[in-house]
């Protein structure tokens, strides 16, 4: 027997230039875990009838976003005041202006809706339609983060570059996949019908090697090049670089913990941070190496590489764990012997003179935009609850 589910289809609105693609919601029959044909679109009166529950589950907020991101909900939030009804959306994104305002609240609301939609690992088709069931157009979300890679090779008569991504240790190289871009930034693509998330690159850096394994660069070309498009991107992902100069650094010259949310699991923890002199990685962060590229005397192009050293950061990692700190899966640091969600403020006022002894810059958050203070003592805060422990804020 059929049971049923909210699946979210992703339509291109290829008549809207720059606009990404965007969710819709309907109920689908599924059978043996495969999409049906679908019976009707999800709204609060149909997921009632078909006795879905939706209310205080992730689905609620992403029915939210689904809705306000119709076209007629788009055109009646930007359009002009004092235009008609006819002045649709096509009409109010040739405004350079308000097309950037419209964009930049699109890719907030998909920011969200793509994070909640990975982390639940619901359902979701890409321009299916009516008369075809679900499955066929069914795209299945993949296990890791993709982290790009760009590759500079010397050549007489320039330079060649090409953008790949790496999958753990499987390298996918964007001409001999079908890629198809659902979000700019942050990166969210399909790759062969799995979406994925890039770190640190914006996916429409990847348009010019849909079609092409590499672009070659003219030697005078090259300076302007490289000052347009590759130095804005270079520090942020890992680079490959053939035939050129490399002055490689390791050393870690300073390092720290700073208290954050995690706005999961509703608790504080830390996040470890390395300071590499010309470049700073978090802990937790898959980026291994910083680059840096830059002329020499002669016009030469050098580049400059920070690489990570993972046997130092872990010496500095196992004198916050001998303090009664451990790694979590997201690779941030908590207290696990305690359900207070404030117990890591805690743990700072009662190791931090230590921590700084050992070179541990402490960084510390706003609470109710108040600083938290280390002071041995106790205050009531606006709530009329107190911190437990001996921590408080001023």
């Amino acid at each position: 027997m059929d049971s049923f589910c909210i699946c979210y289809n992703l339509v291109d609105h290829n008549n809207f230039p720059g606009i990404p693609p965007l969710p819709e919601t309907y109920i689908v029959p599924v059978n043996n875990d495969r999409l049906g044909y679908v019976e009707k679109q999800a709204t609060p009166q149909t997921l009632a009838s078909f006795k879905i529950a939706y209310l205080e589950t992730p689905h609620e907020q992403l029915l939210e976003i689904c809705a306000s991101l119709k076209i007629p909900v788009l055109e009646q939030q930007f359009r002009p005041a004092k235009k008609r009804k006819t002045f649709g959306l096509a009409d109010i994104l040739k405004d350079p202006k308000i097309k950037d305002v419209v964009i930049n609240y699109i890719n907030n609301k998909l920011s969200v809706f793509y994070a909640l939609l990975i982390e639940n690992q619901y359902a979701v088709v890409h321009n299916a339609q009516r008369k075809d069931p679900f499955e066929v157009h069914r795209l299945s979300i993949g296990a890791s983060i993709l982290n790009p890679i760009l590759e500079f090779t010397k050549t007489d008569e320039g330079i060649d570059y090409a953008f790949s991504l790496k999958d753990g240790e499987k390298v996918i190289i964007p001409q001999n996949h079908s890629i198809q871009i659902l979000l700019n930034e942050p990166s969210w693509i399909t790759v062969n019908k799995s979406i994925y998330h890039i770190s640190n690159l914006n996916a429409n850096k990847l348009k010019p090697f849909f079609s092409k394994e590499k672009i070659t660069i003219a030697k005078k070309h090259i300076k302007t090049y490289l000052d347009k498009v590759i130095i804005p991107v270079i520090k942020n992902v890992d680079v490959i670089a053939n035939g050129f100069e490399i002055i490689i650094h390791k050393n870690i010259a300073s390092y720290g913990i700073e208290i954050i949310q995690d706005f999961i699991k509703e608790n504080y923890v830390a996040k470890v941070i390395f300071n590499y002199g010309q470049a700073s990685f978090d802990y937790n962060s898959a980026k291994k190496t910083s680059s840096d590229v830059h002329f020499g005397e002669n016009e030469e192009i050098q580049i400059t590489q920070i690489k990570r050293d993972p046997n130092a950061e872990k010496e500095i990692i196992a004198l916050l764990e001998s303090k009664g700190l451990s790694i979590n899966s997201n690779l941030l640091l908590e207290l696990e012997t305690s359900d207070d969600p404030l117990a890591i403020f805690n743990w700072v006022q009662t190791h931090h003179k230590e921590l700084e002894k050992e070179g541990f810059e402490i960084i510390l958050p706003d609470l109710e935009n108040r600083s938290v203070n280390l002071d041995p003592h106790q205050i009531e805060i606006q709530n009329k609850k107190k911190m437990t422990g001996s921590m408080s804020k001023e």
